[in-house]
């Protein structure tokens, strides 16, 4: 006996739709639509310029501290992204060290605000047009914006390059402006004062504090009289 075959003889319509449907699902394996990246914008002549004097430079130890005690303290920096901020600061001890990130090696300029007081409540400061961890409420007492990128000697930075360190950009936060300062950071006891920190410069530089002892006191510019005054942190 003779065993008929189970497959049925195929139409011309169901073989062309039979191959449409192949051709498409490798289409879909292999030919997938690639997503065309928008090109990036070439830089100004400013940020060049930047790239050049940070070469090797994309970010540091950051330290801030202040002079009197404040409130809800934001820093953004020229593209309105918070790059520090501390709910209260104190003298002497209340201040902080850690790391930043930059795309130039500093940011270009900082704006500095503070308040008497802060609000908290849902979103409050996206509703505020801020990032989401920026403070907010109260009435802001301070709000300054400061040139940084431009201030940085390139004598120091070319010093890192030739010598290494550990760069530092340091903020001091003043009733009547904040003071911007840096250094390079090197083994303990390497720079002249007996300290670390070398090519030192900026409105102000901490006290050089040993065991509890100020070895070398601290200094800042005033930022309305221009007046040297000395600290002891």
């Amino acid at each position: 006996m003779t065993r008929k075959s189970s497959s049925l003889p195929q139409s011309p319509s169901r073989r062309t739709l039979l191959a449409l449907s192949a051709a498409f699902l490798a289409g879909c394996r292999g030919s997938a639509p690639r997503r065309v990246q928008a090109p990036r914008q070439p830089l100004s002549a400013e940020d060049e310029a930047l790239k050049r004097k940070f070469r090797g430079l994309e970010g540091g130890q950051l330290r801030v501290d202040s002079l009197f005690v404040v409130h809800g303290l934001n820093i953004f920096d020229e593209n309105g992204r918070l790059f520090f901020r501390r709910a209260g600061m104190s003298p002497p001890r209340g201040r902080f060290i850690g790391s930043y990130g930059a795309e130039f090696g500093v940011p270009k300029f900082l704006r500095v605000e503070w308040r008497d007081k802060i609000e908290m409540e849902p979103d409050g400061a996206l509703k505020r047009g801020l990032p989401g961890d920026a403070f907010y409420g109260g009435t802001i007492l301070g709000d300054y914006t400061i040139p940084v990128a431009s201030r940085i000697p390139d004598a120091l930075l070319e010093e890192k390059r030739r010598n290494g360190g550990g760069f530092r950009l340091k903020i001091r936060i003043h009733p009547d402006g904040p003071l911007i300062g840096w250094d390079l950071e090197r083994a303990p006891g390497s720079a002249p004062d007996g300290s670390k920190f070398h090519h030192a410069g900026g409105d102000f530089q901490e006290a050089f504090i040993y065991n509890g002892k100020a070895l070398r006191k601290g200094w800042f510019i005033h930022p309305r009289t221009g007046e040297r005054i000395e600290t002891d942190f």
